[in-house]
């Protein structure tokens, strides 16, 4: 008997190794024939071309899939199988392999810490995600160094950092996803000649979607409502951006920045709080037969030359049909051929009879100025004085105007009381040492760190850093700081941090030891120079340190 039951097992092996593509079935709840109750099992004892099919259930695993397989509920029904893990620091399936499809499941962090990631293509080709729910992670979907694959008719909400990532990765075709609710939508970061279609990236934190150095990108028919920003381009060339809509966004529709030579064409942009679209020092791009109605401005223009706007409709946008900061600065732009129909304050602010504030306020200081030269010639002092008094008033108009929030000052967290103490051997080579300080957030700013409106913050984050190097005056070279211990902390407004910690040094050392606490600066959108955050300096220390 048990020679029959060992044939029959060695059989249904070879069988399966032999065939071209073997379908295995997976059942948690053991109710249904399966072959498997683990979903990775099911992928380890797989070949290349089979088909895995999930019958209904809660998986709690991480996969790794490192061949050519099809993953799917059986149902094709993702609210048939939900998929999560307890293991935050691994995406809930990797996909190692080339031609990989996954469809129809629920991906869903369901536990206080966000998952690194819901799906991960790492360095893949060809594979195909598709409708799928993926939700609570810091990513929902990663695209990296990736090419050709598929990300089609997914759902992501309420993602930490992204709905869909793409780093480094070319040629694929994203269509028919629902991003939403996420802090931000679809980021291509360094990503090229990919297409983006029909896809609703809608209700998200910061934007729908983003592209930073990223060119010749396809994005067709997508819808961006009641985001912040709609589309952001940050260092991006190329692209073509056609047939979109972006509405009720809070600030701009499309935002455009340092971004040459794309082509904005039969776009709707409707209700965004800004600008429709906002060039900011973004030159010889295309705009053209787009729709601009009900926006504060319909296109704002700052610092950007050489751009073709033609063939576009502006209409009943609250302020102007076109908006430009720094006039001077805008130059030989062409604007034609286009309709301007009922907005409120004109066609734009340099040719409509209701001239913008700054122009008349410089008329008016010009008059002022030759009339009175005319009556009373003035003295070389009382001319100085006049020229640095409309230089002041000159500047305070443009920071009036500029649109930008301004940055977080340096020294506006002091430490002080620093001292160290309990210094104690540990052995004959290292003494342990305490460190003691005060920090205390002393400047509070007119806006909110986390970017809200209109607001002031008593609390923020920040983080301590402590540096340490050898002291040796004698020694003309420099020597560099080694990083001994950060720590996260939070500061209130007025009230000092007690802060301690304790190193290790070396023993007979004289150390010089820097401490500085930063700030996390998080943008609403790609910065050329920092992705979406950067470390703001908000103060330091420093003192020797003799063990």
């Amino acid at each position: 008997m048990r020679l029959k039951n060992l044939f029959t097992t060695l059989l249904i092996i070879f069988t399966i190794n032999c065939a071209s593509a073997t379908t295995i079935t997976v059942d948690i709840n053991n109710e249904n024939s399966s072959n498997f109750s683990s979903i990775q099992e099911a992928i380890n004892f797989a070949q290349e071309n089979d088909s895995i099919l999930i019958y209904k259930g809660n998986y709690s695993e991480t996969l790794t899939i490192d061949k050519q397989l099809k993953i799917s509920s059986i149902s094709h029904n993702p609210e048939d199988v939900i998929l999560n893990s307890d293991i935050s620091s691994i995406p809930v399936i990797h996909v190692k392999s080339n031609n990989v499809e996954i469809t129809g499941l629920i991906i869903l962090e369901d536990s206080n810490e966000s998952q690194i990631s819901g799906i991960y293509l790492d360095n893949v080709n060809n594979s195909l995600i598709q409708n799928n729910i993926i939700s609570n992670f810091q990513d929902g979907i990663v695209l990296n160094a990736s090419s050709g694959c598929s990300i089609e008719n997914n759902t992501l909400f309420s993602n930490t950092l992204h709905g869909i990532y793409l780093i480094n990765s070319t040629d694929n075709d994203l269509r028919n996803n629902l991003i939403t609710e996420n802090k931000r939508g679809l980021y291509l970061n360094l990503s090229n000649q990919n297409t983006l279609v029909n896809n609703n990236a809608s209700n998200n934190e910061n934007y729908g979607i983003a592209l930073r150095k990223s060119n010749a990108n396809n994005l067709i028919n997508n819808q961006f409502f009641m985001n912040k920003y709609g589309l952001c381009l940050t260092v991006s060339h190329e692209n073509v951006i056609a047939d979109n809509v972006a509405g009720n966004n809070k600030q701009s529709g499309f935002l455009l920045w340092i971004s040459e030579s794309n082509n904005l064409k039969d776009d709707i942009f409707i209700e965004n709080g800004n600008s429709g679209i906002y060039l900011l020092a973004s030159d010889k791009n295309t705009l053209i037969r787009n729709i601009l109605s009900n926006n504060s401005n319909g296109i704002s223009i700052g610092d950007s030359s050489n751009n073709l706007v033609t063939n576009n409709t502006f209409s009943s946008n609250k302020e102007y049909g076109i908006f430009y900061f720094y006039s001077n600065l805008n130059k030989n732009n062409t604007i034609k051929e286009n309709i301007f129909l009922d907005n409120k304050k004109g066609d734009d602010n340099l040719t409509s009879s209701s001239m913008p504030i700054y122009t008349i306020l410089i008329l008016l200081t010009g008059i002022g100025l030759a009339f009175y030269l005319i009556r009373k010639p003035l003295s070389k002092k009382a001319l100085k004085s006049l020229g640095i008094l409309i230089v002041i008033l000159l500047i305070a108009i443009i920071a009036w105007y500029f649109p930008f929030e301004s940055g977080l000052p340096r020294n506006n967290v002091e430490i002080n009381n620093f001292s160290w103490y309990n210094s104690s051997k540990i052995n004959e080579t290292h003494t342990q040492v305490t460190l003691s300080m005060d920090i205390n957030y002393r400047s509070k700013q007119a806006y909110d760190y986390s970017f809200a409106e209109d607001s002031q913050t008593d609390v923020i984050p920040a983080r301590v850093r402590i540096f340490s190097r050898e002291y040796n005056p004698d020694e003309g070279e420099e020597i560099p700081y080694t990083l001994l211990s950060e720590e996260d902390i939070t500061l209130t407004y007025r009230k000092p941090f007690k802060y301690e910690t304790t190193l290790d040094l070396e023993n007979d050392m004289e150390y010089d030891v820097q401490t500085i606490t930063v700030f996390k600066q998080e943008f609403d959108y790609p910065n050329p120079y920092g992705e979406e955050l950067r470390w703001e300096l908000l103060g330091g220390w420093q003192q020797l340190i003799s063990t």
